[in-house]
């Protein structure tokens, strides 16, 4: 979900904070890789061209104006990217403040190694936490959590949500191509998406997805599983069907 991209000239600093990176993320089990580490700024670039998203968070070694040059062109390219900037020395940060390059954070006395893990984790969970705030903060997209990874679905493929009989919190998501059981709550649901109907007390509908209803049996079908329908209750059939019509017009 996050993807990290490190910039450093020496090849042991490069190597250490790589291999610090994975240990911790793994054994956090945060959803993050490391894209690239590499001490050739226009690998960078290359890859930056080619991005189809921003939840980046680049950890540049600023020795000399190559990695001011490259967060310049990065925040460019990539104005919501996560830009962290790694000096020996406070002095070497100076260029950047003058290009209000707006980064993340600052890390330098490099001789340090606690301080050092302490920033970096504390930079890659704020990241994480932008990268899941942005998802969220989009309306077109239904995101949930399994473990400790966040997914996305677009919300054109969602038919319904159902709670889970006998389990609390539990709910199961039915897409266009799967079942997805989840902890959460049909109330949480319907605060998050406003424009999801709640047919029935365990069902939420999406009504886009919708195809008729069966008002002698008070069920919900839906275009692409005719086989599949949800209840609907007598009280919320007059409410469904002229929110429905302003649906399809």
């Amino acid at each position: 979900m996050l993807e990290i991209i490190i910039l450093e000239d020496g090849q042991q600093q490069l190597t250490w904070i790589s291999n610090f990176i994975k240990r911790y993320t793994k054994f956090e089990e945060l959803a993050v890789t490391i894209k690239i580490a590499t001490p050739d700024a226009e690998r960078i670039k290359n890859l930056i061209q080619t991005s189809s998203h921003q939840n980046l968070l680049f950890f540049l070694y600023v020795a000399n104006d190559e990695g001011v040059r490259l967060g310049k062109y990065i925040r460019k390219k990539l104005p919501a990217a996560n830009l962290v900037f790694i000096a020996a020395c406070e002095g070497q940060l100076s260029s950047i403040l003058k290009h209000r390059l707006a980064p993340l954070d600052y890390i330098f006395d490099l001789t340090n190694d606690d301080l050092v893990e302490e920033a970096i984790r504390k930079d890659i969970n704020i990241a994480l936490k932008r990268t899941v705030d942005h998802m969220y903060n989009n309306p077109e997209k239904f995101v949930y959590k399994l473990q400790n990874c966040y997914y996305d679905v677009p919300m054109s493929e969602i038919l319904y949500i159902a709670s889970k009989p006998n389990y609390v919190n539990r709910v199961i998501l039915y897409t266009k191509n799967a079942a997805i059981e989840l902890n959460d709550s049909l109330s949480n649901i319907e605060k998050r998406h406003p424009t999801l109907f709640r047919s029935h007390k365990g069902f939420i509908v999406n009504l886009s997805a919708v195809n008729y209803v069966d008002v002698q049996a008070n069920r919900i079908y839906f275009r692409s599983h005719e086989e599949l329908f949800c209840p609907i209750s007598v009280r919320k059939k007059q409410r469904f069907k002229e929110i429905w019509r302003q649906e399809k017009l």
